[in-house]
């Protein structure tokens, strides 16, 4: 009797452990997964508002840089044109009251001056007691000097400085001895190579560097004076690096972080600590390179975006391994220069608070973990004493015994509903045992696998074509010879596209849909595309000129191709399956064809499609779209011809001179230069008729006309 005691209490205490322990080893895991992922997550949360924090201060910094520099540029332009308009001004005294105007209305301007292609040099700069001018320190009372060299009738001309209050109150001046040319420095060289290249309406952004009358630290900003095609000279402001030093230091997103301007060669533009913008080498200041600034973890960022490429970087600097986030952002295209901005910030910074919660978090984790396992005990103990009897009936129901045990009664809602439910099954099974063999009840049934229809995600270009004007010329045409004209049309388009590999879709009247890239991998699918097209275009010159001598009307083409992620395979029902292509690239490519006549375009293709094989192609931009469901705008293209290949695809001389042309415009267009493109898309309208500069001409006209009110 004892031993059967002691045996059933082994029991009760051997199966409240396995339950205290099983409840403690699934809490614990969970209290650990709760309390990292807690971390983890409010980590991740924090990181990301900082990176977000980091990235937007940076392309502010960008942007209100641009602003900064945007109304220096637009004064220094109108200077430009204003001497342009008068070329006499250029080597006379009373241009220099214009450029202490600018320099009075533009606080942020230390100096402004013209020159002459014979060498001449006017300038007027603010004047400072810690800067000498001519070796001379500027004399009290003196708020600007004029330094002038006329060379116009001297090439040995000395250099004249002129101390003033205001314009026409001279304070002292003086002449002197002068080897400077300003034909030599690089401003000038710059300008003069981008007017030779054709670039006359483009402002020069310098590197920094020092002046030559007050060692200043300063950027330059030029612009060319074009008279009848010819630069006459130069018009140049100077704003010294310091301001932009001060800007980069009350633009701080925390306190310890830190916004750097630097070049692509690596070398600082701008230091937020004016003293590590340049480095003294061989008697010469020059620019220094962040590399050398290995004290700060800006060394260490550059060098770990140099060797990825990626714009962030997430690194750790220092002896203690701080962990720091770094953006690098470049200046846009349109900027003209090749600058880049780098921000980094101690991740410390942000995480103060984060710490703070952390530390609430892992104590009440703690006491939670405390209170769980008592629970846990106790429970156990309600638990196991009814739990092993329905145990044993369990056991005795699944090998179909008989079974003596009683009810088990508990004021555990679960145990007390499992035992109601063990006593049906019991009596259920009762039951369905005198009906069905017991065997039969013990077999398990195996079950098969059913068909599934359905392709694979693959990028490749489709391409869809239609007929210009079809509907009035179905409408005129009899029924025979209409479809005699269109068998013909997709005939050479059927030998186009299998002559580069591509596969027909399915033909939709007088529409062809095709794409490239599957069922056989080609890795040159986007290329293949656009020569099938061109190939149709080049091939129906020869069909249409059949047409116009049976005196029948000639058939355009319109094609729209894209390359995109799209879904292909065996698609349909288990009764008829097609081989076709889905997803929104091909809704795309669609679209593409059908804008073509907004444009008076005949092969249209997209960005992606340019990315993919622009380089054998020669297309020309035609305009941004707008794409339902996509973010932002799309640039489209124009085809106009296949680099590399024979006669047939080759674009004419007009089409290459249209590529050029249409290119240059475009790009006037995209940097706001709404009046200059215009004047390009008429001049192509005037000397080639083409659609697609009419179409241009429209669009400018109307982006002009807030300004001509």
């Amino acid at each position: 009797m004892v031993a059967k005691i002691s045996n059933g209490f082994l029991k009760n205490i051997k199966l409240r452990l396995s339950i205290s322990a099983i409840f403690l080893l699934l809490i614990i895991p969970v209290f650990i997964a709760f309390t990292f992922y807690s971390y983890k997550n409010n980590y991740s949360i924090y990181k990301q508002n900082a990176i977000n924090l980091v990235v937007r201060n940076n392309e502010e910094s960008i942007r209100n840089l641009i602003e900064f520099l945007d109304p220096i540029a637009d004064s220094v332009r109108v200077s430009s044109r204003l001497i342009a308009a008068n070329p006499e001004l250029i080597n006379q005294e009373k241009i220099a009251e214009h450029l202490l105007v600018n320099l009075e209305n533009n606080p942020n301007i230390v100096s402004y001056f013209v020159t002459s292609k014979d060498g001449s040099f006017r300038q007027i700069q603010r004047a400072y007691k810690a800067f000498p001018i001519g070796e001379r320190v500027p004399p009290d009372g003196s708020v600007y000097v004029s330094w002038v060299i006329d060379r116009s009738r001297n090439q040995k001309a000395d250099s004249h400085y002129t101390f003033l209050r205001s314009w026409g109150d001279v304070v002292s001046q003086f002449s002197a001895p002068t080897k400077y040319d300003p034909r030599q420095r690089p401003f000038y060289i710059k300008t003069t190579k981008l007017v030779k290249e054709g670039k006359t309406d483009e402002p020069i952004v310098e590197n920094p560097y020092l002046t030559t009358s007050t060692k200043q630290a300063v950027i330059g900003i030029s612009y060319p004076i074009m008279v009848k095609n010819e630069m006459i000279g130069t018009v140049t402001a100077q704003v010294q690096v310091k301001s932009f030093a001060h800007f980069l230091m009350s633009n701080k997103i925390s306190q310890n972080s830190q916004t750097i301007i630097l070049n692509a060669g690596g070398e600082i533009v701008v230091h937020p600590d004016l003293s590590l913008n340049f480095v003294k080498m061989k008697e010469v200041l020059v620019p220094r390179q962040v590399s050398s600034l290995v004290e700060s973890p800006a060394s260490l960022a550059k060098k770990i975006h140099d060797a990825n490429g990626e714009n962030f970087v997430d690194f750790t600097f220092g002896e203690n391994q701080e962990s720091y986030l770094a953006i690098f952002n470049a200046f846009p295209i349109s900027f003209l220069k090749s600058w880049s901005v780098m921000t980094f910030v101690p991740l410390d910074d942000f995480m103060g608070e984060l710490n703070k919660i952390n530390q609430k978090l892992i104590l009440f984790g703690i006491f939670t973990f405390l209170v769980i396992t008592f629970l846990t005990f106790y429970l156990s103990k309600l638990i196991t004493r009814p739990l092993e009897s329905l145990t044993i009936d369990i056991q005795n129901i699944l090998a179909f015994k008989h079974s003596n045990v009683q009810h088990v009664s508990s004021n555990i809602y679960e145990i007390s509903t499992l035992s109601k439910a063990i006593k049906n099954l019991k009596s259920t099974i009762a039951a369905f045992t005198s009906y069905v063999p017991r065997d039969l009840v013990n077999d398990l049934l195996s079950s098969g696998k059913d068909i599934e229809l359905g392709g694979e995600s693959r990028y490749l270009t489709v391409l869809f074509s239609d007929l210009k004007d079809f509907s009035s010329l179905a409408e005129i045409t009899p029924s025979r010879e209409l479809l005699k004209r269109v068998s013909s049309y997709l005939e050479l388009m059927t030998y186009a596209i299998k002559e580069e590999g591509g596969t027909i879709d399915k033909f939709i009247g007088d529409s062809v849909m095709a794409f490239w890239g599957a069922p056989l991998l080609n890795q040159n699918h986007a290329y293949h595309a656009c020569v099938a097209a061109f190939k149709t275009k080049r091939r129906l010159v020869s069909l249409n000129e059949k047409l116009v001598a049976e005196q029948n009307p000639p058939l355009v083409v319109r094609i729209g191709i894209h390359s995109d992620a799209v879904l292909v395979g065996n698609i349909g029902s288990t009764e008829r399956l097609s081989y076709t292509v889905m997803g929104d690239g091909v809704n795309l490519a669609a679209r593409l064809e059908r804008i073509n006549k907004e444009f008076n375009t005949d092969i249209c293709i997209s960005h992606s499609l340019f990315k993919e094989a622009g380089e054998r192609l020669w297309v020309r931009p035609i305009d941004h779209i707008a794409v339902k469901g996509r973010k932002g705008e799309l640039i489209i293209y124009e085809l106009m011809g296949i680099k590399d290949r024979d006669l047939e695809l080759a674009p004419t001389e007009i089409e290459k001179e249209l590529c050029l042309l249409t290119k240059k415009a475009f790009n006037l267009y995209l940097d706001g230069f709404v009046d200059d493109a215009l004047l390009i898309y008429e001049d192509l309208v005037l000397r080639f008729d083409d659609g697609l500069s009419k179409a241009m001409v429209t669009k400018c006209r109307q982006k002009s006309l807030p300004k001509l009110t």
